[in-house]
């Protein structure tokens, strides 16, 4: 007589032998599949610099940076959580891991729809050329899961992957549905009645593009511009992943990307963050990793040496500019001489040029 295990959830018989039935299992799915059709979406919220949850109660006294670099963590273990269990799956399966499915691609057409709507034919493989990206590496690990669901209930660790993998789901969801629309200003710190000894405390949230933010406990003024370079110096001790420093870089107008401050780093050019052994006592000190054994570096060194590669490309594409121009005056000069009229010279056989005489010569047999 075949026996059944009973839902770890619901605690009823499972008649398909299931650690979790069918039906308590099935809103791993559905968040799963969710995760992955959101999967690329926390980047660009990482990147508004938003924060999250009640502004009320205590603050941290830690220097803010124009970046949830919280966010950025939460959304890399929802990752890692994902592209774990699909690499056991994998291994203990024996199937192959999951291809990114690629961009669509293809020649557009150019029907009568271009003239109704200019840019959209109305087709939806076109629109599917124009529009569609590669397949986010995340929701290819999402969606690999997502098949091997029935397989991973029978397990005894089940309960695990379930728990793990709606936690990483809705850490997700919950990255991408509180975008923060405006963009964290500081605290206000303005005198409260003239009295200098009074400060408020009130935190500041100013729109993207605006030049001014209005407090509004106090109701005091403050230009963004200032706000901006106080949360800058405010943030140059602050230490990241490159990951990290790189979203909070672009935030700021520095364009780069991990790899490229990788790349960086193993030249030389960027040191990594150090941290003393002894807080209390100056002495030896280590390098700085994070928990997943990343290293970090300062943030005020990686826009130091971002502002320097900017200068450097800048510089080149002068002395690039001046080479051209003179190359283009040489070029000038070269044609002009080309096209000038005969001023009395002629070119004997060799290829030399010689003047050539109005005086006559000896007659022959003279």
């Amino acid at each position: 007589m075949t026996s059944f295990h009973d839902c770890a959830w619901c605690g009823r018989p499972d008649p398909t032998g299931g650690y979790v039935c069918p039906k308590c299992y099935r809103p791993v799915g559905q968040a799963l599949q969710e995760m992955a059709d959101l999967a690329g979406e926390p980047a660009v919220n990482i990147a508004r610099q938003a924060r999250y949850g009640d502004r009320d109660g205590p603050r941290s006294t830690e220097p803010p940076i124009p970046v949830d670099l919280k966010a950025s963590n939460a959304a890399w273990a929802a990752a890692h959580v994902v592209v774990t269990w699909m690499d056991h799956i994998a291994t203990a399966r024996g199937v192959p891991l999951p291809r990114r499915r690629p961009r669509t691609v293809g020649p557009l057409c150019a029907g009568p729809g271009w003239t109704a709507l200019p840019g959209r034919c109305g087709h939806q493989s076109c629109d599917e050329i124009r529009d569609r990206r590669a397949e986010h590496p995340v929701a290819a690990a999402a969606r690999f899961v997502v098949e091997h669901l029935h397989w991973l209930r029978r397990q005894p660790d089940a309960t695990d992957a379930a728990e793990e993998l709606l936690g990483a789901a809705h850490a997700v969801k919950r990255l991408v549905e509180n975008p923060a629309d405006r963009w964290y200003a500081g605290t206000c710190l303005a005198p409260i009645d003239g009295d200098p000894e009074q400060r408020c405390t009130t935190d500041l949230y100013a729109w993207p593009g605006v030049t001014w933010v209005r407090c509004p406990g106090c109701q005091t003024t403050h230009q963004t511009g200032p706000r901006v370079r106080w949360l800058l110096d405010e943030a140059r001790d602050v230490r990241g992943t490159a990951s990290q420093l790189a979203t909070a870089a672009a935030r700021l107008g520095r364009t780069c990307t991990p790899g490229q401050l990788r790349a960086l780093a193993q030249r030389g050019r960027l040191r990594q963050a150090t941290v003393a052994l002894d807080d209390e006592v100056e002495g030896p000190q280590e390098l700085a990793w994070d928990q997943w054994l990343r290293p970090l570096y300062r943030f005020g060194d990686v826009l130091n040496l971002l502002d320097e590669l900017a200068e450097q490309r800048r510089r080149d594409e002068e002395d690039r500019a001046r080479r051209a121009a003179a190359r283009a005056e040489r070029e000038r000069q070269a044609a002009a001489v080309d096209h000038e009229p005969d001023q009395g010279v002629r070119s004997d056989a060799s290829g030399t040029s010689a003047p050539t005489s109005s005086v006559p010569g000896p007659a022959a047999g003279g």
